[in-house]
């Protein structure tokens, strides 16, 4: 894991994120208003390439911004008091989240994550939230964020606002990754990540190819070069006898 230093001069204060400004028990309205902070980042993603009213329509059925209505629904029914009051509820949370959200999207998030509004999600599948993230953040495909495995856990990521994870990052364990982060793809984190700072993994190396060997005595086949690579193609053997 590589860091880059910021492009720009950015203020965090680790101390005090955003995630853990917020309330544990969203009220109704706080939901409806972190719902709509979604719904606008989706419309702004279709809007240039779709009229007003299909790009509205489109927006609301982004398999991102639907696993999150089912993830902020489940957060909000935690607080109805008496209990007893949301048990109906929570069973229609379980069949979303269950149903649509992991089996059907691939998305899981977990009502324990502390999220911000203007949550975007802007690909399919792979993608496991259990943590604190500010607002305004983008996920990719494949992106995992939550606790160290083989009973080493110590908590889970508080992640700032306007982060970035690319396709496949992860970000593991008790860390703080400050605001206006940028996490490269398939890169992953385990330390703590000032704001405005660019985290990228190790650049691919490009390795000779080893030569293809010679067709061994008594086998008919030729090589033959396609369009994607290198093929073997049987070919007819003369009948001498």
């Amino acid at each position: 894991m590589r860091v880059a230093p910021p492009e720009r001069d950015t203020v965090d204060n680790p101390s005090a994120p955003a995630s853990r400004l917020r309330d544990a028990h969203p009220g109704l309205r706080q939901t409806l208003g972190a719902i709509g902070d979604d719904y606008r980042r989706y419309f702004h993603a279709v809007s240039t390439m779709h009229a007003d009213a299909r790009a509205r329509l489109i927006a609301l059925l982004q398999y991102g911004f639907i696993a999150t209505c089912i993830y902020r629904y489940g957060r909000w029914i935690r607080g109805i008091r008496p209990r007893t009051l949301s048990l109906p509820l929570k069973l229609i949370y379980h069949v979303l989240n269950i149903g649509v959200a992991h089996c059907l999207f691939g998305i899981r998030i977990s009502p324990d994550s502390d999220i911000g509004p203007g949550l975007y999600i802007g690909h399919f599948g792979g993608i496991v939230v259990h943590g604190n993230l500010g607002a305004q953040c983008s996920l990719g495909q494949g992106v995992t964020i939550g606790a160290k495995g083989a009973g080493r856990s110590n908590g889970f990521p508080v992640i700032g606002d306007r982060v970035y994870l690319g396709a496949g990052a992860m970000v593991i364990g008790n860390i703080h990754v400050g605001n206006d982060v940028v996490v490269g793809a398939n890169t992953v984190v385990v330390q703590d990540v000032p704001a405005g700072y660019r985290v990228v993994s190790a650049p691919a190396r490009l390795l000779p190819g080893s030569p293809t060997p010679s067709p061994a005595a008594g086998d008919h086949r030729h090589v033959a070069a396609s369009s994607d690579g290198l093929s073997t193609e049987p070919t007819a053997a003369a009948d001498h006898s």
